[in-house]
């Protein structure tokens, strides 16, 4: 793909990765940020091909400082408000898995970004600050519920009522992110899973995301879910990759998976 003034995108192998790219502003996102992001969700969408979506920020201070409050937000249209849910929502749904390469501070609406990613890593010195009350306003629906299911609600509401900052540390031990490590390794490691991701089956990533993100949106399954599950699985079951898998396991070789 290519380098925008905003974004640069890179595809190797089965990981295709979006870095978010305004240092000057910490990383902080602005509508053209908005409408790129989207623009690349929805090629990567549309390809034939499948990619594990990383998510990172320029440099290595800041994930994203959040909305780029500079902009004059006074006479917004509505395509603007509609901008950033509809990111979020096209960022939720992409069919294969996603992970957030927290390599800094990530703020206000940058915190609703990672939280909709499927895995998060973060760098130790990352910090997590939600500071809509430090502005006069109020977090999105949607985002603290996506805040409280990544949490509890409890740090919710302490993220949400002081507006304070908490370490990397602080946000593993909550469950907000899967892992924490040295700045020096956090690359290396995020890489190390899409790749790993990447070697699997595309068929059985694409459901087994839409599954998770089903119990996600629920709770419990219901006896009708668990009958789609049931029928997922039977179709899989007879698909070609699955005999790839194993023919591969019996062969003692690596899967040459095909997504069919």
């Amino acid at each position: 793909m290519n380098v925008t003034s905003t974004i640069d995108t890179e595809i190797d192998g089965g990981v295709c990765t979006i870095t978010i790219r305004n240092p000057e502003k910490r990383n902080a996102i602005g509508y053209s940020m908005i409408r790129e992001i989207s623009a690349v969700l929805d090629e990567l969408s549309a390809d034939d091909d499948y990619y594990v979506l990383v998510l990172t920020g320029a440099g290595s201070e800041a994930f994203s400082a959040g909305f780029d409050l500079t902009q004059d937000r006074t006479e917004r249209t509505d395509e603007q408000k509609e901008l950033w849910p509809e990111m979020i929502s096209k960022l939720e749904t992409y069919e294969y898995p996603t992970i957030a390469m927290i390599n800094g501070d990530t703020y206000g609406g940058a915190v609703e970004l990672v939280a909709n990613c499927d895995l998060r890593i973060a760098a130790e010195d990352a910090r997590f600050g939600i500071t809509p009350a430090k502005l006069g306003l109020v977090y999105r629906g949607s985002a603290i519920h996506k805040v409280v299911e990544i949490a509890n609600m409890p740090t919710a509401k302490e993220l949400l009522f002081t507006a304070d900052p908490i370490a990397a540390d602080r946000a593993n031990e909550e469950g907000m992110v899967n892992q924490v490590v040295s700045n020096d390794e956090l690359e290396e490691t995020t890489y190390e899973m899409a790749d790993s991701i990447a070697e699997n089956a595309p068929l059985s990533l694409i459901h087994m995301k839409e599954i998770t993100h089903s119990i996600e949106q629920k709770g419990a399954m219901t006896e009708g879910e668990q009958k789609w599950v049931a029928e997922i699985r039977d179709r899989m079951f007879r698909s070609d990759d699955h005999q790839e898998g194993v023919e591969a396991f019996s062969e003692g070789r690596a899967p040459e998976f095909i997504g069919q």
